[in-house]
């Protein structure tokens, strides 16, 4: 279920084969593999890179809107100013790495091929629809 950060591929296992005349197969955890064999399935993957740009670039703004608030040298308006700078780019920071621990998202389109690799030996009854 977990999806990690870099990962392209969903990894799945095949539990039971439904036969089209209502009979079935334990399959016991068998692995899924894509048309070439290669364990599990890459399609669609979203790196969600716009919303960390966007997280980015709020938080730039926050911290040069936070510089710029203030121009005066009164001790107190420079108190208030340092404090809020702070929190402010703590707020960013916090934004930017929210987004940066999003997963990917992984897509896999309907009808998209997919095989079963058998581990273990499967006794098959001849099938006759």
């Amino acid at each position: 279920n977990g999806v990690a950060f870099g990962q392209r591929r969903v990894l799945l296992v095949w539990n039971r084969l439904i036969m089209p005349n209502g009979r079935s197969i334990v399959l016991e955890r068998q692995p899924g593999a894509d048309a070439e064999g290669y364990a599990g399935l890459e399609d669609g993957v979203d790196y969600h890179w716009w919303d960390i740009a966007k997280a980015a670039a709020l938080s730039t703004l926050l911290g040069v809107g936070a510089e710029l608030a203030a121009d005066d040298n009164d001790r107190l308006i420079s108190a208030i100013r340092g404090g809020a700078q702070d929190t402010i780019n703590d707020a960013g920071q916090q934004i930017v790495r929210r987004q940066l621990n999003v997963a990917p998202t992984l897509t896999i389109r309907p009808g998209f091929p997919v095989r079963v690799v058998v581990t273990r030996d499967l006794v098959l009854e001849p099938y006759g629809g």
